[in-house]
């Protein structure tokens, strides 16, 4: 299992080292989306020290959950353009951050548990974010390719990371009661995390911060 991870760590390696060596042309939500992939990166980097030396990482998994909930709802900030959908994801960014809070210190406590509920609601708004974000661009096309589209490809990988990680948190409750299928459940983690990786990679590839022109108008 130490080798998915080790590949894993390699592809983020390579997203990271994208994102930097194109950040001077990056728009800012694309900018955020790099700080991302480098809290990402070096949690996991931790992580493997951390399960060596005290068998747990999961105050690292809070760590990284809710930063990133908090650069990815930035994101979708500054893509979505109703300001409506703007108020709502702030109230909605600040009342999850007081939960994230409140299940770190008393639900499931920071040095011991997963933090599976922090998952459920991040992952919960964010499929509902990009399923507003994929209607924007249908109501708004731009006048260029939709694989050449930044906005596509970040706004895939997050759709598609977010309803396959509702799968994952399922059979890991199904492994916790019948203590059986936890090698299935780990290759399922790899290739959802794997995926969303190189989806973020192409996103990054292709962004540029000159915006492109609206396909009428």
């Amino acid at each position: 299992m130490l080798g998915l991870t080790t590949i894993y760590v390699i592809i983020l390696a390579v997203v990271l080292i994208v994102g930097l060596t194109r950040f001077s042309r990056l728009s800012n939500p694309f900018k955020i989306l790099t700080f991302s992939v480098i809290i990402t990166f070096l949690t996991e980097l931790a992580g493997e020290i951390f399960t060596i030396q005290h068998k747990n990482n999961s105050s690292l998994s809070h760590i990284e959950s809710i930063g990133n909930y908090i650069l990815y709802s930035l994101i979708f900030l500054l893509l979505i353009k109703n300001k409506t959908l703007k108020k709502g994801i702030l109230i909605l960014m600040t009342l999850a951050i007081v939960f994230f809070i409140i299940n770190a210190t008393f639900i499931q406590p920071f040095s011991r548990n997963f933090p599976s509920n922090v998952y459920l609601v991040s992952n919960t708004f964010f499929v509902i974010l990009a399923l507003l974000l994929f209607g924007q661009m249908l109501k708004h096309p731009l006048n260029v390719s939709i694989i050449k589209q930044s906005i596509f490809w970040f706004n895939a990988a997050i759709l598609l990371f977010s309803i396959t990680m509702f799968l994952n948190l399922g059979l890991l409750s199904y492994y916790a009661r019948h203590h059986w299928g936890k090698d299935s459940l780990y290759y399922f983690w790899a290739c959802s995390v794997y995926t969303f990786s190189i989806l973020i990679c192409v996103s990054l590839l292709v962004d540029n911060k000159k915006p492109a022109r609206p396909l009428h108008g």
